[in-house]
């Protein structure tokens, strides 16, 4: 998901970066948003374009930006606030807009064929909701994504509640990586997926799975807020500050999170609240594509610290963000030993002893492969004949979802939320877990529950993108 070299004079490559930094800044400092405290409405202009972009000083590439910079600006907006983002298409293809993890309209979701019409070159689109509960989303292309988002075409989106949120140092930290043989064009674009009947030619691209891995193992630079060692900004805090991380993976490879001496928080998944989190200390957060992770934690440990984010499964991703106490700038980063126990969310938190309703619909999700790696199905299905699950307005909907590949699946539902109620059998007993995206390891088999209350046809695929693009999609259809 996620680059053509030109050899280039020295002064040429440094011009065109003053330039680009020049342009990054004005359109990070134009004020593009507007608003109207009288009746509560806020709107953003948003517009994909290719600009340069500087991720370090050996990597300066072409990239696809949200307002000339990757990741793209920052929206912010107040919980209940009515919501225009005026967005515009100068890429020379076409593209549209995913606000991800909202609960919207279903003509609002972004999903070429399906919930719009793809957005041609020159064209424009206005996105319209109502923000929902205060937390961390963000938002994406949703046509060719692998390309689009390893491209650059990503961004966080906050909800921020009515009253505000006392915290010191808010910073939202997006995980993504780079190819070192550029752009993966070409390798599969759900596109090409007759949404609109799910019904046509699968036009998608497929590889064996000796090209699947060759291709996740070009993977080798891991990018932080758009930037790549040794150009990661630091975090930059003092003692006794209150700090909040929101993580977003909007890469292809599940991460682990290490944060260094200081007792933590889980504050939030997906956006959604933890009910009383905590404090824990030397446990890896493990965040897979499409996820957020909220954390909290009181600067209380002078120092210059490495908080270190690395693959999984692949050992080139590994990168390391300073933290940073004002006097300590000029300390080297220091980094932590790695951790082996990782933070649970089946137990984590305390319930509200909230009662799980009956289910009024059992539907199974099989994730599986039909040629070894090759394409991702489910129940045996791929685009663009996928598994549909019908559902009608009010119905409580369980599905059992079982992994039956070698590989994580993080399986991402449009347009609600689901609380996740077992794994591999074992009921959850702490917090509720609220998400809309749910990574689903080999072997692993988990129960997930939401009630029926946004009509529309929504996608239910996985986050890992080249797996999306060779089959493991699926469709919630409303009656």
């Amino acid at each position: 998901m996620k680059r053509r070299r030109f050899m280039i004079p020295l002064f040429l490559i440094i011009l065109s970066v003053f330039l680009a930094a020049c342009s990054n800044n004005q359109n990070t400092a134009k004020a593009n948003k507007k608003s109207s405290s009288k009746s509560n409405t806020v709107s953003f202009n948003l517009e994909a374009k290719e600009m340069k972009i500087k991720y370090n000083n050996n990597l300066v590439e072409t990239a696809m930006t949200y307002n000339g910079s990757v990741p793209g600006k920052e929206i912010q907006v107040k919980e209940g606030q009515k919501v225009t983002i005026h967005f515009k298409n100068s890429l020379k293809e076409d593209t549209t807009l995913h606000l991800h993890g909202l609960s919207l309209d279903n003509k609002m979701d972004g999903v070429p064929d399906l919930s719009q019409k793809p957005i041609k070159s020159g064209e424009s689109f206005d996105y319209t909701f109502t923000s929902p509960k205060p937390g961390t989303y963000w938002y994406h292309s949703h046509l060719n994504e692998s390309t689009q988002i390893g491209n650059g075409l990503y961004g966080v989106l906050i909800v921020e509640s009515k009253n505000g949120e006392k915290v010191d140092v808010d910073k939202s930290i997006t995980i993504s990586e780079r190819s070192s043989m550029g752009s993966m064009d070409g390798m599969g674009d759900m596109s090409n997926m007759d949404m609109s009947n799910m019904g046509g030619t699968d036009h998608s691209k497929t590889m064996d799975s000796n090209q699947s891995d060759m291709m996740m193992n070009m993977y080798g630079t891991p990018i932080i807020n758009g930037k790549a060692s040794p150009n990661i900004q630091p975090i930059l805090v003092k003692k006794g500050d209150k700090v909040k991380l929101r993580f977003v993976n909007a890469g292809l490879f599940t991460q682990n999170i290490q944060i260094p001496a200081h007792e933590f928080k889980v504050a939030g998944y997906d956006g959604q609240k933890v009910n009383k989190p905590a404090l824990i200390s030397n446990q890896l957060i493990q965040i897979a594509p499409g996820e957020r992770y909220d954390v909290e934690f009181k600067a209380n440990h002078l120092g210059n610290w490495g908080i270190k984010i690395y693959a999984e499964s692949n050992d080139k991703l590994k990168a390391v963000i300073p933290l940073t106490y004002k006097g300590y700038e000029n300390q080297k980063v220091k980094t932590e030993g790695t951790i082996n126990k990782y933070f649970d969310f089946a137990t984590y938190g305390e319930s509200s002893k909230k009662e799980i309703q009956a289910p009024t619909k059992n539907y199974q999700m099989i994730l599986g492969t039909n040629d070894g790696g090759t394409t991702f199905t489910i129940n045996g299905k791929k685009m663009p004949n996928p598994e549909t699950y019908n559902v009608k307005k009010g119905d409580v909907v369980r599905f059992t979802i079982k992994n039956e590949t070698k590989v994580d699946h993080p399986m991402h539902l449009h347009g609600q939320h689901f609380q996740v109620l077992s794994r591999n059998g074992e009921p959850f007993t702490g917090s509720e877990v609220m998400k809309d995206t749910l990574n689903v390891k080999p072997n692993e088999t988990y129960e997930i529950q939401f009630v029926a209350n946004n009509p529309g046809n929504w996608l239910f695929h996985c986050h890992e993108l080249h797996h999306a693009e060779s089959g493991m999609v699926s469709l919630v259809k409303y009656s």
